[in-house]
């Protein structure tokens, strides 16, 4: 399995499967999130790599009402912070208004560990 796909198995409930690689869909009605990793180093030691891999994954979450997108975020943190599938704390969280569009927008950023 691929940390995306875990994002998935881990997210996935929480947004009704209107979750996205990148980028949603054109059409795609909200409240939806898209994820992206934003790094990902491989544990190195002096005799090599390890089997642990440490990732930076974004999840943008996006609403027409503050209520609902505040409240998808936080379902969001709660199952990542219970994720069977790797081990993530939520490093930052930003609050943006998308004017254009008229999206509410909750930027989560995840530093995840996991095992490769």
């Amino acid at each position: 399995m691929t940390i995306a796909t875990d994002i998935v198995a881990t997210l996935g409930a929480v947004f009704a499967g209107r979750l996205f690689p990148s980028v949603a869909p054109a059409g795609t009605v909200a409240p939806y999130a898209v994820f992206q990793m934003i790094s990902g180093v491989p544990s190195t030691y002096t005799t090599g790599q390890g089997n642990l891999t440490n990732a930076r994954m974004q999840v943008d979450i996006f609403a027409r009402d503050k209520m609902i997108v505040d409240a998808l975020a936080t379902q969001a943190k709660s199952a990542m912070n219970v994720a069977a599938l790797f081990k993530s704390v939520c490093v930052n969280s930003m609050d943006i208004y998308e004017e254009p569009a008229q999206f509410f927008r909750v930027m989560l950023d995840f530093s995840i560990w996991r095992s490769e």
